[in-house]
């Protein structure tokens, strides 16, 4: 009878230790971080390791499109386990434009996000990402401008979808402009098309030797390219960027955790190492009246009309 007693002694002991254990490591099991993403990778939460070191989390990434995005949180409303939202691409951020993020001043004080600019519907901007110009450094097709693409040289791209960010530039500056250029802007965007010419991805491990417009990002990932030493990457003196974006899903679960990544993000937004691995250049501050600036906004304004 005694050994009986000892035994439910001892069991009613591993239990309560057992118990209290579960207890201790439930509020680091719940320190995780979810991000949607149309261009981060699962394999790409290792760019994050100093922060969940730091903080003791864990970070998911779950890539999806923009859209499929769009059409999960809708679906999945109050009750979605994804916190923060990250994005390529002002297009990516045009397709969520509908979808409703939360505020996140009132979490920070002033300046404490100073590196990102924050822009409509509560997204942030971390990075841009320049349309570049390559050509072999051999080659004749030495352009140094977006403009001459439209009338001097044949051209074509990898990523074609995202210049309809460098159009929507194209026709905020032509709106700028005094009096009725509408058959000038036409004709600068007809040509861009006319001398578009299919693009090669080069045989066997050759890359191709064409001349590309496409995104940095696009070019730094493209690894047969990046590793071609004759390829040259210029970036044209009125620059056109596209911009990353995040933003913070209504009633994050992990809220805290969410607010120590955008903190995280804003410590690393002027690293070009860090931020290398995204393909990105740092935002930068243009003065006013100095440097080649158009607002992102209204660059956005323009992403929905077609020429």
């Amino acid at each position: 009878m005694d050994r009986i007693k000892d035994f439910l002694l001892l069991a009613l002991l591993v239990g309560c230790l057992f118990a209290c254990s579960i207890d201790e490591a439930q509020p680091l099991a719940h320190k995780k971080l979810v991000i949607a993403s149309d261009f981060l990778y699962p394999k790409d939460a290792k760019f994050f390791a100093e922060l969940t070191k730091k903080e003791k989390i864990a970070i998911e990434i779950i890539h999806m499109r923009a859209d499929s995005i769009q059409y999960r949180l809708k679906k999945d409303g109050f009750n979605t386990n994804i916190d923060l939202v990250f994005v390529q691409s002002l297009l990516g951020i045009k397709t969520l434009e509908n979808q409703t993020f939360q505020p996140v001043k009132n979490g920070f004080s002033d300046g404490e996000l100073y590196g990102l600019k924050q822009i409509r519907n509560n997204w942030f901007l971390v990075g841009k990402d320049p349309f570049v110009i390559s050509y072999l450094k051999d080659s004749l097709d030495k352009p140094s401008s977006y403009r001459e693409l439209s009338s001097d040289y044949l051209w074509t791209s990898p990523n074609l979808a995202s210049l309809e960010v460098l159009k929507a530039y194209v026709r905020f500056q032509f709106q700028k402009k005094p009096g009725n250029n509408q058959k000038e802007l036409k004709d600068w965007l007809r040509g861009l098309k006319d001398h578009r010419v299919t693009y090669q991805e080069g045989a066997d491990s050759t890359a191709s030797t064409q001349l590309l417009l496409l995104k940095y990002s696009a070019y730094s990932k493209n690894k047969p390219l990046a590793k071609m030493k004759k390829r040259k990457v210029i970036f044209p003196k009125q620059l056109y960027s596209d911009y990353f974006g995040m933003a913070v899903v209504p009633q994050a679960k992990n809220y805290a955790v969410t607010k120590s990544f955008l903190l995280f993000w804003n410590e690393k937004a002027n690293s070009s190492r860090f931020l290398k691995h995204f393909g990105m250049t740092a935002l930068g501050r243009i003065k006013k009246g100095k440097g080649f600036y158009i607002s992102p906004e209204e660059i956005l304004a323009l992403l929905s009309k077609r020429n």
